[in-house]
């Protein structure tokens, strides 16, 4: 080993280690967004099939729907809103997906649609 060398395994780690560190932050906070929209996404689908094909009242499904999303979610400002038509049911869910720290948080939307089935003439 030449002498100029010496340290440099020292100087490469105290460099690079921040480096990873920030990467595996990142990588963590891009998973906690991408799990709130993903359950989002669930339970808004979950909500219109309960209206579309179950007959559930949309009040009730609402607020069903809004308890998840607080507790089991963790979303602040979560909104769900249930559209009915006679052939389609439309759920849009809004929030604050939760970041590692509170100024990291992100809004967001997810919009399901399920048809009601019936027999139609």
């Amino acid at each position: 080993m030449l002498d100029q060398d010496r340290g440099s395994a020292t100087l490469t780690t105290v460099v690079l280690t921040p480096v990873f560190v920030a990467v595996a932050l990142a990588a963590f906070q891009a998973a906690l967004w991408t799990h709130a929209r993903t359950e989002s996404r669930a339970i808004a689908r979950d909500a219109a099939v309960l209206v579309a094909r179950a007959g559930e009242s949309s009040e009730a499904v609402t607020a069903s729907a809004r308890q998840l999303l607080d507790d089991e979610v963790r979303l602040t400002d979560s909104r769900v809103v249930i559209d009915e038509s006679p052939t389609l049911v439309t759920v849009t869910v809004r929030g604050s997906a939760p970041g590692m720290f509170r100024w990291m948080e992100t809004d967001f939307e997810v919009v399901e649609a399920v048809p009601r089935e019936a027999f139609r003439p």
